[in-house]
Parts: C-alpha cells; structure tokens; sequence
C-alpha cells in the first residue's frame, strides 16, 4: 500500500480529490496552555504534534511586513523618504536563513510548506498600528486617494518582488493572506473602497502565484465580519478560507459554504470556546460543523482558534479523540 504524504492528503482534501482521511491538523497552544497542561498529564518535553499526532505546516520563512517588523509604521503617510526603509528587498531579514535548503528538506519528506503573501493587509499598508493611525489613514483614503493608491502599488511591487525571489527556488502548497480591517459589526471601510484600493494589489500578487503554479491563497483572519468584502476577494483569486474566533453569524463555516459553495475550501470552523466545557459541549461544536462540511468536501477540520489556557488538557484530548473517530467513519 502506497503511504500518502502530509502534503498530497492535505491538497487533495482541500482540493476536494479525496484522501484516506482528513490531515489531523490544529494551531500550536500558547505556553500558558502547555504550562497548565504540564500540570494536567501532558508530559515536558514532548512536542504538541507529536503527542496528537499532528500534521504541521511549515513557512518558507518569508517576511513582508514593514521594518521595523512588528512595529508601527505612520510615517508612510506623511514621509516620502520612509518608503525605502520600510520595505527593501536586500534586507537579508527578510528570508529564512538557508531557506532553500530547508524547503527541499521539507518536500523530500512530504510536509506541508507555505509562503506568506502579504505584509498584513490594506490598513499595515497605510501605517495603521492603534485609532490615532487609523484615523490618518481613513482622511487619506477620503482626500488623498491617489497617493494612497500609489503607496499601495508600490508596496504589492515590493511584495512581488521578494516573492519572486523565493518562488523562482522552492515550490510551496499554499500562500496565505491577511486582511485585518474588520470590526464584529463589518469592514471599517466601504466594500467599493476596498475594491479600489486594495483588489488590484490581491489581483497582482495572485497573478504571480499562478505563474509558479501555487493552487491555493488562503485568506486568514480574525474576529471581524469580512463579508460584504468576501465576494471580491474570491474574484481576485482568494479560493480558501481560514477564519479565526468566528464572532458573526456571516462568517460561520455553514453561511460561507452556502454562499460560495465548494469554489472556495475551508479550515478550522469548530468553536473553540467549546472546549471549556464538559464533553457533551465538545462533541456537539463537532457535530454541528464538520460532518456536513466533510461530506461537501474542500475542508480540514480543526478549531477556530488555538488552544488557549482555559481549555483543560483532558478535554482538548477528548476533542482530538473526537476528531478521530471522524475521520475513521469515513
């Protein structure tokens, strides 16, 4: 029997080919998670994934936030000079340490290998880091929308580039994407604002992508209600969706399926705050998301968030336990 790769299970699932099973698969706990769990049963020094059986994704170790990384960036509003020191493409910062080796490594053993294609979305494009930056940025999309839209194009260019420089030596499964401009209520920005300034970036990164033949972009993000901004991006080329601490009814997994059918897959889904109450709660969060989605196809269940501190280990256990027993009914 041939043995199937965590790479080709994990294509072949999200696209909807089918595989032996689902990939096991969830977000690393924080330490305080591991530091309550040590206490709990869960032995020191053994990995996560290892313990559950895990399969990990791997990041080509690419960073396309502005530097200093992290940190705010106002000034690429109102600076001219702040561009080139935010964003150049020699910093050798930028690129994992022997990254090319590492990343054949990993495709000789079959493992899961992703590229970030984005600095954090259309508002770290604009400097935002707290309310007072926001604020800037909101007066420049209203009164200064051509600068706007050239410091946007500048910055995908600076995206383009360095992503070229790593995709022209290493192949990757999946390029992931951040667009953090939503509150719980919607976009802090109008759905045409969004079109306008920052489709034309998505269309020209994803353009790239397609040249080194990369079939998943995976839009990742968290908490906020994206959807009147969803159907441009699945036009652009977003065709996977990664929503973390679901809090709107618009972005539950069972909404999005039936607006986008399986066009666009899924990841996680499966409320995480479940696991902080007893089994019956635990195995109901399953029940309601992933079944239906497993039989639709184009979907790798896992929870919606990682773990945190208030999950005890036995019930994380449990989950996992769960989870199998899923994947073993086919």
């Amino acid at each position: 029997m041939v043995k199937v790769t965590q790479k080709q299970r994990f294509m072949k699932i999200l696209l909807g080919e089918g595989s032996d099973r689902f990939p096991f698969y969830d977000l690393e706990p924080d330490e305080d998670t591991i530091s309550r769990w040590h206490g709990e049963g869960f032995p020191k020094g053994t990995p996560f994934s290892e313990y559950f059986n895990l399969e990990t994704h791997h990041s080509i170790g690419l960073m396309l936030r502005s530097s200093p990384f992290f940190q705010m960036a106002p000034d690429l509003l109102n600076d001219p000079t702040s561009f080139n020191r935010h964003y150049n493409p020699d910093d050798p910062a930028r690129y994992a340490r022997e990254f090319v080796k590492h990343s054949k490594l990993l495709e000789q053993e079959g493992r899961v290998v992703y590229v970030d294609a984005s600095g954090g979305g259309l508002l770290q494009m604009l400097g935002v880091g707290d309310w007072e930056s926001l604020v800037s940025a909101c007066f420049a999309l209203v009164k200064r929308a051509e600068f706007v839209e050239d410091l946007v194009n500048r910055t995908t260019d600076f995206y383009c580039v360095c992503l070229e420089r790593v995709l022209s030596k290493v192949s990757v499964d999946y390029a992931s994407f951040y667009e953090p401009i939503a509150s719980n209520t919607g976009p802090v920005i109008s759905p045409a604002m969004f079109v306008r300034f920052a489709i034309p970036g998505y269309k020209k990164v994803i353009g790239l992508l397609e040249k080194f033949h990369i079939p998943l972009r995976i839009l990742c993000t968290t908490g906020g209600d994206l959807t009147p901004l969803l159907p441009s991006l699945v036009d652009a080329g977003i065709n996977c969706l990664w929503i973390s601490n679901i809090m709107s009814a618009g972005m539950e997994y069972d909404k999005l399926r039936s607006t986008f059918g399986t066009d666009v897959a899924l990841i996680g889904g499966i409320d995480s705050t479940a696991l902080s109450g007893d089994e019956a709660a635990i195995r109901s969060a399953v029940e309601k998301t992933v079944p239906s989605l497993l039989e639709s196809g184009h979907y790798l269940p896992c929870l919606d968030d990682r773990p945190r501190s208030n999950i005890p280990f036995s019930n994380y256990r449990f989950f996992r336990q769960i989870l199998e027993e899923t994947a073993l009914k086919g």
